[in-house]
Order: C-alpha cells, then sequence, then structure tokens
C-alpha cells in the first residue's frame, strides 16, 4: 500500500482506535472535531486511505467505511447497498436491507456492489427500472462503458463522453437528453458488470 502523509496517518490511527473500542465508524462530524478542521477536510482524508487500500467504503453514505485489514467479502453475497437513477441524477439514499446471492466470478471478480436502477434512460441497453445493476469498484473507464458515476451528492448510470473539460453523460434512450458537466466534477465509482432481473 502506498505512504500516508503525518495527517493521513493520525486519521486512520483514530478511526482505529474508535472500533477497538467498540465504537462505530466515526462520523465526518466526530473526526473534524477530533482534529479541527472541516467536515469537507476530513472526507479528503477518508477518501485518500480509501484510494490508498487503507480503508473500504461500504455504502454511499458518506463515512461508512470499514479498515480495509478487515475487510472479508462473502463470495457469494451482495448487500443491496443504494438506489441508482438511470434518468437524471439524484441525491445518494441507501437502499433497504435486501441481499442477494450470486457467485462473484459470475461477473469476472473484483469488489462488486449491487444497485437497484431506477428509471428508464438506459433502457437500449435493455436496463429498465427495478432492476439490479452489478457494479464492479473501478476508477478507470473505457470508451463504452457503463459507469457508475457521482456528481458530487448525485449519483447516476450512464456512458460518458468527454469533450474536453466537459463531460456528456449519454443515456441509451433517445427520449431522454445528453446531460453536459464539468469533468472535474464527475468520480467514477465502477463498471456495471451484469444485471440481474426478477422476470
Amino acid at each position: 500500500m502506498q505512504a500516508l502523509t503525518d495527517i493521513q496517518q493520525a486519521v486512520y490511527d483514530y478511526t482505529r482506535e474508535q472500533l477497538r473500542q467498540g465504537e462505530p465508524f466515526p462520523s465526518l462530524r466526530r473526526i473534524a472535531a477530533h482534529f479541527g478542521f472541516q467536515h469537507t477536510t476530513a472526507r479528503f482524508h477518508l477518501k485518500a486511505l480509501e484510494k490508498k487500500g487503507y480503508l473500504v467504503k461500504r455504502s454511499q453514505r458518506v463515512s461508512d467505511y470499514m479498515l480495509a485489514d478487515e475487510y472479508e467479502p462473502d463470495p457469494y453475497r451482495f448487500d443491496l447497498i443504494a438506489r441508482i437513477p438511470a434518468g437524471a441524477p439524484l441525491p445518494v439514499y441507501d437502499e433497504s436491507r435486501e441481499s442477494l446471492t450470486l457467485g462473484h466470478d459470475f461477473f469476472g471478480g473484483g469488489e462488486v456492489i449491487a444497485v437497484r436502477v431506477i428509471g428508464d434512460s438506459m433502457t437500449g441497453d435493455a436496463i429498465a427500472d427495478g432492476d439490479i445493476a452489478m457494479i464492479r469498484r473501478q476508477q478507470e473507464a473505457f470508451k463504452g462503458d457503463i459507469l457508475a458515476l457521482r456528481i458530487e451528492d448525485e449519483i447516476t448510470l450512464k456512458r460518458v463522453r468527454l469533450r474536453g473539460d466537459e463531460a456528456e453523460l449519454v443515456p441509451s434512450n433517445p427520449a431522454f437528453p445528453i446531460r453536459t458537466v464539468a469533468a472535474d466534477r464527475l468520480e467514477i465509482l465502477g463498471k456495471l458488470v451484469g444485471i440481474v432481473r426478477k422476470v
């Protein structure tokens, strides 16, 4: 894993100590209060710890992390952690405590999460409202990939076309318009690797 800065190490040690004492993973408010900095700074350090492999994000909630060295994914169980709009991006919010059971290898390996699709802007790719989208967590993308994307506090499922410093969010249903946003506002959460549908 990559080396940590002094403040990243301090934040990591604080979260580990809180968990060791039986407390839940500390909220952004609690981390910010402990270190005397802003919520946005706390979030920045948590994301840095995630990118460097020290923390694992369990859901789309802002500070729902766990220590990476304690993360042992069940090879057959997927938590249904959120809903993802296949339409206009909407605020992120949690799904109910549902789960489904499938083999991880079926989706090509890696860390795969399940999110429920809402909306019908991706019906051209046979992705319908109510489907469960299987998303492999990754930050890289290739032309043609369907991606789970975060736009600040919104989340959506779309293809992306880059136009200079802008990004076009491309639906596959022609009834929906292409949305253009600043490329630096986009965060790739992962790539669509499968759809689960109850018929």
